[in-house]
């Protein structure tokens, strides 16, 4: 039987991604719609065929035929909407960041275990042929030791006051281009090379004129002792997506990471291309039949709350650290 969704949240990567994916997916079933403006709800469940549109959360969780949710909504929204989602029974798939702060990270953690339901975080890009077969060299040994890593990620975002989308630069977000599109590159980070142990951590509002920071900079130790520089930008003319692995054999560029479907591995002699398969045209679809197949099957996601947790254990401990002017635990 397909596991049977409801989306909370009828933005963007609702309509663009989510929503396609579960119509797409033989694994998913897409029975509702919940937004705090029911005509938005509505107009969703039109679109993708779908049977309710709610603009009360309590109903929409307490309706017996919804048996998960992919939260969609903004991140200070993702820490209550998991608990309340968790405390209804229902198994959650939880847009990122996973939430404001660490602490909220965690609760969402707990809720879900103490409630027995499924928890993950739409970290798509785990998915892309790329980053698994970067997993893999890095794993067989072609670079050697991992030494370091360097991402780079930027361009310039400047909403409108009266677009709908301010919000992602607001005080209510909670961190600037790090927390939002840095975070999945950090969460491949954190595939590639395991935990996070310390951060030091630089934020900045250098150009724009809003409440976010729109240049922060962070230095990560990883468990493994591997040293990871971590860039992000919402205020630069150009917009560059870097990403670097190196070892003491060689090093991996994977960059765009978001580009070519290749990888260069480099060491003493010629750089070497190796190609890749492109990522799925919905990027989400993968992620979601994933999670579907392996929840209803009984089975947990292949990467839980604890692994979408680990991007946020490095963002909190960066902004921290620039509170402090200290090295950070991660």
């Amino acid at each position: 039987m397909p596991l049977r969704w409801a989306i909370i949240g009828c933005g963007d990567i609702a309509n663009k991604r989510v929503a396609p994916a579960m119509v797409e997916d033989p694994a998913s079933e897409l029975v509702a719609f919940f937004s705090h403006t029911l005509a938005r709800a509505e107009e969703m469940r039109e679109r993708f065929g779908a049977r309710k549109a709610y603009n009360d959360l309590d109903a929409l969780l307490a309706d017996s035929e919804v048996e998960a949710v992919y939260i969609a909504s903004p991140q200070h929204r993702h820490c209550e909407e998991t608990v309340r989602a968790a405390a209804a029974g229902k198994h959650v798939l939880c847009e990122k960041p996973m939430a404001v702060t660490l602490e909220e990270c965690q609760r969402m953690v707990a809720a879900c275990a103490e409630a027995g339901v499924a928890l993950a975080i739409a970290y798509y890009r785990r998915w892309y042929p790329k980053t698994r077969k970067l997993k893999e060299l890095i794993e067989d040994g072609v670079i050697g030791l991992p030494l370091s890593a360097r991402v780079f990620i930027a361009g310039r975002y400047d909403p409108a006051p009266d677009d709908w989308k301010h919000w992602r630069v607001e005080a209510q977000a909670g961190g600037g281009a790090m927390m939002d599109v840095g975070s999945h590159r950090l969460d491949i980070i954190c595939y590639l090379l395991g935990s996070p142990l310390s951060v030091a951590g630089l934020t900045g509002r250098l150009a724009m004129d809003y409440e976010s920071p729109d240049t922060e900079s962070l230095l990560c130790e990883m468990e493994s002792g591997a040293h990871v520089v971590a860039q992000a930008s919402w205020a630069t003319a150009i917009g560059p997506d870097e990403m670097e692995i190196h070892g003491t054999q060689g090093s991996l560029v994977a960059t765009p990471f978001d580009g070519r479907p290749e990888i260069i591995l480099r060491g003493e002699g010629e750089d070497q291309v190796i190609a890749v398969e492109p990522p799925a045209a919905n990027m989400h679809l993968p992620l979601i039949a994933s999670f579907a197949a392996r929840v209803s099957a009984g089975q947990p996601p292949e990467f839980d709350g604890i692994d979408g947790m680990q991007a946020s254990r490095i963002i909190s401990a960066g902004y921290r650290s620039h509170a402090s002017g200290r090295w950070e635990t991660a």
